[in-house]
């Protein structure tokens, strides 16, 4: 019986490589829901009638039945969905991908009531930079100093106190955009009608070439250092990237952040300074940890296959929600 499903992307490495995993390390069968792709799959249905059983559709024409899931890993839900050729009108277009998705999401919020890694409105809300960075600072991580505006004028008192250059960054990702963050002066910052058309991040920059990419899952910590001289490490190309052992203090740190932002996992940028203190830049909800393993020989695959089997039998069946 399946007991685990993955919501997710077609097409998604993560989602294969865990599958494996549990299937392997853990005798736990794992059926993969690619959020994506519900449009024509056919296979969703939820009612509150006797008769029709609540499934999803799954990964290679399947179905999966709700009351049977005491595990779901909400990985991956806001990708660009496929919808028929036949479907021609936009509007139409776009209106078949939001009633999917939330028949998706309904009929888990619904019918489900085991273990979600993590739950689905805390994964949204802990995608807030502002939120994350407030959390983050609270319990006693060092943060950059910060200006989220739109106001020429508060953007130029901020560039203009910490030396005429800070680093921009946007508030949100864009699919299928790279929106890297970049450094900014003061001498560039002349334009209002610019700096007016959206709220953007503006933040001191944190000296040094160490970064460092912190798993957490669940209780367990898993940390590799990434080394570059490039600001935005995700586009260099001298990353070294090792496994690395963190302080006590710190690690206990970023679970408590995980935890107050009402996720079972995270994975967390932090930069070091040069003096070896580490500063928190942001926490991704689902954050991508395979391609550490990749450059790096850490059993993050093993370790996150394990967390989620440690989850399942801290879950016992429950009966589902009252309609």
């Amino acid at each position: 019986m399946t007991r685990v499903a993955i919501v997710t992307l077609a097409g998604d490495l993560h989602a294969y490589v865990i599958r494996k995993h549990l299937r392997e390390a853990h005798d736990i069968d794992a059926a993969i829901i690619a959020s994506d792709s519900l449009s024509a799959a056919g296979g969703l249905t939820w009612a509150n009638v006797d008769g029709p059983e609540h499934t999803l559709p799954t990964e290679g024409g399947g179905t999966v039945a709700v009351r049977d899931l005491d595990l779901v890993w909400w990985r991956r839900c806001h990708g660009r969905p496929t919808v028929p050729e036949a479907v021609t009108d936009t509007q139409l277009r776009k209106l078949v991908v939001k009633d999917n998705r939330a028949a998706l999401r309904g009929t888990l919020l619904a019918g489900f009531s085991g273990t979600w890694i993590s739950d689905p409105f805390a994964t949204e809300r802990a995608q807030n930079k502002l939120l994350q960075l407030s959390v983050a600072r609270a319990v006693g991580l060092t943060v950059p100093r910060t200006l989220v505006s739109s106001d020429p004028e508060d953007v130029r008192d901020f560039t203009r106190a910490h030396g005429g250059t800070v680093i921009a960054k946007t508030l949100t990702g864009l699919l299928g955009t790279s929106l890297q963050a970049g450094r900014v002066t003061l001498d560039s910052l002349d334009d209002d009608a610019e700096i007016t058309v959206a709220a953007t991040v503006y933040q001191e920059e944190v000296p040094g070439t160490d970064h460092l990419r912190v798993m957490v899952f669940g209780d367990s910590v898993h940390a590799a250092r990434i080394s570059s001289a490039e600001l935005d490490w995700r586009l260099a190309n001298d990353m070294v990237v090792e496994p690395v052992g963190l302080e006590h203090r710190l690690s206990d740190a970023l679970r408590e952040v995980t935890r107050r932002l009402g996720l079972r996992m995270g994975v967390f940028d932090l930069k070091v300074r040069p003096d070896g203190h580490p500063v928190f830049l942001e926490v991704n909800p689902q954050g991508q940890f395979l391609f550490v393993e990749g450059m790096s020989d850490m059993p993050l695959g093993a370790a996150f296959a394990t967390f989620v089997a440690d989850e399942l039998a801290r879950s016992p069946r429950r009966p589902a929600p009252a309609l």
